[in-house]
């Protein structure tokens, strides 16, 4: 049986994790960055989470993948954490 459809779309079309990681992308503010990055990735794995044993969901699977991947990217150039927490 499938998942109840959890994609939660917004007021504009976007579900949460799309709105909140879409902030993160465009916010100048480092201090406001840093909250909006924590926000960010804790939607995005709760996403990941209410999708686990679905098997519909692929494009938004790979865009979850690829958003983790960009807060990363956010947190080592534009927030400077330590390379020590990022692998290679």
């Amino acid at each position: 049986m499938a998942p109840k459809d959890l994609f939660r779309p917004s007021e504009r079309g976007l579900s949460v994790w799309q709105r909140t990681y879409q902030a993160a992308l465009k916010e100048a503010d480092t201090i406001k960055l840093f909250k909006l990055v924590e926000v960010a990735e804790a939607e995005v794995r709760t996403r990941q989470s209410e999708l686990e044993g679905s098997l519909d969901h692929h494009s938004e699977r790979q865009a979850l993948q690829e958003a983790v991947a960009s807060l990363l990217v956010v947190k080592r150039d534009r927030l400077k954490y330590a390379q020590q927490y990022f692998p290679e």
